[in-house]
């Protein structure tokens, strides 16, 4: 009876790992193994598909560009997942209290994750014109500008990764994660017994202390796995820079997965964007594995 309850869940469960081994498994295969070949279009009847080796991963860490895309990336992880996650801390904190209106609210607050990061992106664009921008409307009336704010194209003020476009393009993705962040923060949240909160208070502790002493340290597993799922997920973000900016100007807002994309689809040097996309995969596993490593650390102590 046990033999044929675990095939029928095995056949219930192929179909999805049929799946997951066609769009998942063998393309990922595909790309490591042509990141080890010369896959130019442009070549390919001339000289065919012969195997280079390390060649790829050499050609991109000889160019400037690639090393400048690359600190991108982990700029923006870093400035991306923490302001999103800080943001998603006050605003669940407000979020997850009783006032009138808090289903308005919400829907507000989360109503971003329903629209498409395609629309999003587009609509961000509009807000950004420096002509029609309504940011740059504001801070006129508010006198703090002379002149219009080039949001996307401005490059006169540089300092190490950041720029106007590296943070206006930050800005965008901080408001396209926080749906997401807020939720999963409040569900950890709701997780906290009140017990708890009403045995601080009456020893005299204020909602700061509060905070530090009993919020933090109970959401602390949450806020792992969070971080850990947002900076994957930044790794490889492509949309919201691809969009607005296409790496530019001047490289400010360049990052892997933009590059990896003109590479194959501009340039159609297919083999140097699998080798990108192979470092997009070793970083997010470096990630991942060190999540796993301390999750099972923690559960063997």
């Amino acid at each position: 009876m046990a033999r044929k309850r675990n095939l029928f869940c095995y056949l219930m469960l192929a179909p999805a790992m049929l799946l997951v081994l066609a769009l998942g498994l063998y393309p990922m295969l595909a790309s490591i193994r042509m990141s080890f070949i010369q896959y130019d279009l442009m070549l390919i009847p001339t000289q065919g598909t012969p195997f280079v080796g390390l060649a790829n991963y050499q050609t991109l860490l000889n160019r400037p560009e690639f090393l400048q895309a690359l600190i991108n990336t982990l700029s923006f992880v870093v400035v991306v997942v923490g302001g999103v996650v800080l943001l998603g801390l006050l605003i669940a904190q407000v979020l997850i209290r009783e006032f009138r209106g808090r289903g308005a609210v919400r829907t507000l607050v989360l109503i971003s994750w329903f629209i498409p990061p395609m629309v999003a992106a587009g609509i961000w664009n509009w807000i950004f014109q420096p002509e029609r921008s309504p940011i740059n409307l504001i801070l006129k009336f508010l006198g703090l500008i002379t002149r219009d704010i080039r949001f996307l194209t401005d490059s006169s003020w540089v300092l190490g990764p950041l720029s106007i476009p590296f943070l206006a393009i930050s800005l965008v993705r901080i408001w396209n994660g926080l749906p997401f962040t807020i939720t999963f923060i409040m569900a950890g949240l709701q997780s906290i017994p009140n017990e708890i909160y009403e045995a601080a208070e009456m020893d005299g502790a204020n909602g700061l202390q509060r905070f530090f002493y009993v919020t933090f340290p109970m959401i602390q597993p949450v806020l792992a796995i969070l971080v850990t799922l947002l900076a994957i997920g930044g790794i490889g973000h492509f949309e919201v820079n691809y969009i607005l900016t296409g790496g530019g100007p001047k490289g400010l807002t360049n990052i892997l997965a933009v590059m990896a994309y003109n590479e194959a689809y501009n340039q159609y040097r297919f083999d140097l964007a699998a080798a990108m996309a192979n470092i997009i995969l070793i970083m997010t596993s470096i990630i991942g594995a060190f999540y796993v490593r301390n999750q099972v650390k923690e559960r063997s102590l």
